[in-house]
């Protein structure tokens, strides 16, 4: 018996030295390549018991005879070792295996993510110098947020890998027992001291450890600099090593401060070291995916619940009056965009109190999510908190958390900012800011109220759950841009009122971007340009000019040239040049004055806008003479269509109305060009394409049109359906879709309201920011607007600016752009001259989060990897729509091959029977 034991013991010893020889580890060994001490000892076994096979002595989950005949990639697990590798797992729970051996009693820990598998053999399976036990740290078979990848050396893909340095490969963890000490960056953190740069870059790393993982890894561009990755502020000068490192490249790039030298002066002294950056607080719900920056100024923020889910958040500013609500859903039936979610949601808004005045944008958020920026206005007498209450119950049914009993002190009617973002069909989110319309409107277009509002409506406001912030600081100059404006006017017969209300707001429109430091132009044709020879202004351009009171000329009725002068025009001290004019028909009708209302009545506004453009483009050289009939060259060209009918435009010089066989006022006909083709000309900002027009270029196209859904254009009685004078526009349930909308929404327009002096005074102001927000100083990160500092280091009037905190201002100040991430000076803020050097500081959000719905599709499924692209395991199994479930991909994801078929139950190929 003793001599049989000792036989047994030998037999153990030789396959534990040639487990260590294939490649396993010792079970003493330690992670670092130490001396190791002497290890367990096995518990005997025999080699050829009968019964190995419903055996299992040392209990890991391994019977004996799979220990024994199992070859695990150049050597065995130990039949009588339960952590044969000695890293801290039994060898059954790093294969997966929760289920004991039939015919034992042994008790297995539990696996919670048996998917993912690590060598019994091999103490540490990935080789980045830490042990497979110390990097689970909590056992549990499963990556938790707080632990490394067992199967990754660099889990963070920072370019350190996990474990300790060695030789010229670094390293994050130096002792290797799986925990951040003080002194060590963390493996499973990119950017431990969160400077916005990653522990890579500051370390002089710029070889990528693991290719195939880490796909968005960053190098180091100047390996010969470092910053200490354990302190944001490496030379101590008050600015963050991230913000001075503008593109986080580990190089000192022209305009950057150094972060190894306090060089924090001049403006970037003012607005970016640490006490001088503006404050912004962080509300955070996991429920409902949200995380939003806010001014400090919201001391009221209120969860709202669904009995114990949180679906979003309810706020208020009592010192700018400002109210918002934020929640997330799943899309509305039908709705596959924005727009649909609007559209969709917008009558349980209007039951609140009527809206008008709409006017909307589709843009791009900052995460790459489709979104709508939408502005109306908003009637009713109630107090504001009390609306936003009543909002939060019509949008969220059945929901707890209201603002404070205490009223606001300010009544309607209201402005309402809403901003509609479509993450997934299960995940639409909506913010909707409110304040008093009088509080943002006429003398007070420049309050904090409208900036707050501005900001959380923007898109600038809002991350998923989880995101983290850095602080950027970027110095620039002020870019010298020009745009040339043409628009679009429609002169049939329906469009007085119309025209008048537009020449009304161009008075505003040029005071805004004269505030600018804009070079701007205005031109204007009618919507028969391109067709019609009988009519006055058919291939007519009323020549570009920066003389408002020409605009003013051209839409006020009756004007006429009398001495070369337009008259009914009254100019002002604001704009004393008179409206000039040629007499004669060279400009169009009334001696190129008043455009008239003799147009033909089937409008073709967007072919009128096609063939203009032809006619004025290439356009004139930079630094050549300027022409009143051709664009710059180097100006940005922008369209505005005022019509109150859609395009009725048949071809490159026709229109048909209601655009012909089968059209009627509220249905496009088949003879109607396909929009496609204005799309393809003037561009599309999510395609990718080059516009098909002589610039090459995108040329945004705005609309002040009829809104969907509304009838336009009588010319007596009541505007409504039962008006057959009405013109044509589409109905949203006669199967064809407004034709002005679709180019708008595709070139990144603002689409607003022709429907009364209001609308089209809301609508010009949106259109005349949108360009003046294009042409400013594009940042190098998505700011969040509510954080943004400026600084300029010599202004044009110091005395109505202070330079070195510019104010948010429209008048003399600076404004922020969300949908364009640009930056804009206004009057007297304006830098003093071309060399004047400004600097912005801001908080903006990194992008970490990926899926669309929040966390990891799948994440709680047993078959949940993180390796795959679909999130479940092998190449036969995906996420189910839900996202919470793997299950068989049809025809187990085309892996069969010739003569096998899928088992959908099993989810795997078996041989096709007879």
């Amino acid at each position: 018996m003793k001599i049989q034991r000792l036989l047994q013991a030998a037999l153990l010893a030789s396959l534990l030295v040639t487990a260590v020889a294939c490649g396993g580890s010792d079970p003493g060994e330690t992670p670092d390549g130490g001396t190791p001490d002497a290890g367990p000892t096995p518990i005997p076994t025999d080699p050829n018991d009968p019964a190995n096979a419903t055996k299992d002595t040392d209990c890991d989950g391994l019977s004996d005879s799979v220990e024994y005949n199992t070859d695990r990639g150049g050597g065995k697990t130990n039949a009588g070792l339960a952590d044969t590798d000695g890293d801290g797992l039994q060898d059954g729970f790093e294969l997966g295996i929760n289920d004991k051996v039939v015919g034992t009693n042994c008790t297995l820990p539990q696996d919670v993510d048996t998917t993912l598998k690590t060598s019994p053999i091999k103490a540490d399976t990935d080789g980045d110098g830490v042990s497979d036990g110390a990097e689970d740290t909590n056992k549990n078979g499963k990556v938790d947020d707080t632990e490394t990848h067992p199967l990754l050396k660099d889990s963070d893909c920072d370019g350190l890998r996990d474990g300790p340095t060695t030789g010229s490969t670094k390293g994050e963890d130096q002792n290797a027992n799986g925990v951040k000490d003080a002194n060590e960056t963390d493996p499973r953190n990119p950017d431990t001291d969160g400077d916005g740069i990653t522990d890579g870059v500051e370390s002089g790393v710029n070889a990528n450890l693991d290719p195939d993982n880490c796909t968005n890894f960053i190098p180091d561009t100047n390996t010969g600099t470092t910053t200490d990755p354990l302190n944001p502020d490496t030379d101590g000068d008050g600015v963050s090593d991230g913000a001075e490192d503008t593109n986080q490249n580990g190089n000192v790039d022209s305009g950057e401060l150094d972060p190894q030298t306090g060089d924090a002066n001049g403006p970037a002294g003012q607005v970016c070291t640490e006490a001088n950056l503006r404050q912004v607080t962080f509300q955070s719900e996991d429920g409902p995916d949200i995380r939003l920056a806010l001014p400090p100024s919201f001391s009221e923020v209120t969860q709202i619940k669904v009995g114990n889910d949180v679906h979003g958040l309810v706020g208020y500013d009592s010192t700018a009056k400002v109210s918002f609500l934020v929640f997330r859903r799943a899309a509305p039936a039908q709705a596959t965009e924005p727009l649909g979610d609007e559209e969709a949601l917008r009558p349980t808004m209007h039951a609140q109190g009527a809206l008008s005045n709409r006017t909307a944008q589709v843009f791009q958020t900052w995460d790459g999510n489709s979104a709508l920026q939408a502005f109306y206005d908003q009637a009713g007498s109630v107090d504001l908190k009390r609306r936003t209450d009543a909002l939060v119950d019509a949008l969220v049914p059945g929901s707890t958390g209201r603002l404070s009993a205490a009223a606001a002190g300010v009544s309607g009617p209201f402005r309402m900012q809403a901003l509609f973002v479509h993450r997934s069909q299960q995940s639409v989110v909506v913010l909707i800011a409110l304040t008093q319309l009088s509080g943002v409107t006429g003398e007070n277009r420049s309050t904090p109220a409208v900036f707050s509002s501005k900001d959380l409506s923007n898109g600038s406001a809002l991350a998923q759950f989880g995101e983290p912030t850095a602080v950027q600081c970027e110095r620039f100059q002020i870019p010298s841009a020009k745009v040339d404006f043409l628009f679009v006017v429609d002169d049939s017969g329906s469009m007085r009122s119309s025209q008048l209300s537009l020449a009304a707001a161009a008075q505003s429109a040029a005071d805004a971007l004269n505030a600018s430091s804009l070079d701007w132009r205005m031109a204007m044709v009618t919507s028969n340009y391109h067709f019609d020879a009988s009519k006055a202004n058919s291939g007519r351009i009323r020549q570009f000019t920066r003389n408002v009171n020409k605009m003013k000329a051209w839409l006020t009725e009756n004007s006429a040239c009398t001495n070369n002068v337009c008259t009914q025009v009254t100019t002002t001290p604001a704009a004393p040049e008179a409206p000039s004019c040629p007499g004669d028909g060279s400009q169009g009708a009334n001696g190129g004055c008043w455009v008239g209302l003799a147009g033909n009545g089937a409008e073709g506004v967007l072919g009128a806008a096609r063939r203009a453009i032809d006619d004025m483009t290439p356009g004139t050289a930079p630094g050549a003479t300027e022409s009143g009939v051709l664009v710059r060259q180097d100006a940005t060209v922008v369209v505005v269509l005022l019509g109150d009918a859609d395009d009725q435009t048949s071809g490159a010089t026709s229109t048909v109305l209601n655009c012909g066989s089968g059209g009627t006022i509220d249905k496009a006909g088949t003879q109607c060009e396909n929009v496609q083709n204005f799309i393809n000309y003037f561009g599309s900002v999510g395609s990718g394409a080059t516009p098909t027009n002589e610039t090459g270029k995108l040329i945004t196209v705005h609309g002040i049109v009829c809104p969907s859904g509304s009838a336009c254009g009588c010319t007596s009685g009541t505007c409504d359906f039962n008006n057959n004078g009405r013109e044509f526009n589409p109905q949203p349930n006669s199967g064809t879709q407004q034709r002005h909308a679709q180019v708008v929404n595709a070139s990144g327009g603002v689409l607003g309201s022709i429907l009364d002096t209001n609308s089209i005074d809301a609508s010009m102001d949106a259109i005349i920011a949108d360009a003046i927000g294009n042409a400013g100083y594009k940042t190098l990160k998505p700011p969040i607007g509510a954080s943004i500092k400026v600084a300029v280091s010599a202004v044009r009037n110091a005395g109505s600016c202070n330079a070195n905190d510019i104010p948010r201002s429209t008048v003399n100040g600076f404004d922020f752009d969300g949908s364009a991430r640009t930056l804009s000076l206004f009057g007297a803020c304006r830098p003093l001259d071309g060399s004047a050097e400004a600097a912005v500081s801001y908080r903006y959000w990194v992008n970490t989060i990926s899926d669309p719905d929040g966390g990891l599709p799948c994440e709680d499924d047993p078959k949940y990897t993180p390796t795959e692209p679909d999130h479940c395991t092998g190449p036969t199994w995906g996420c189910n729509e839900a996202g919470d479930q793997c299950i068989c991909k049809p025809d187990c994801g085309g892996t069969c091959g010739s003569g096998e078929r899928c088992d959908q139950t099993l989810c795997a190929c078996v041989g096709i029977i007879g």
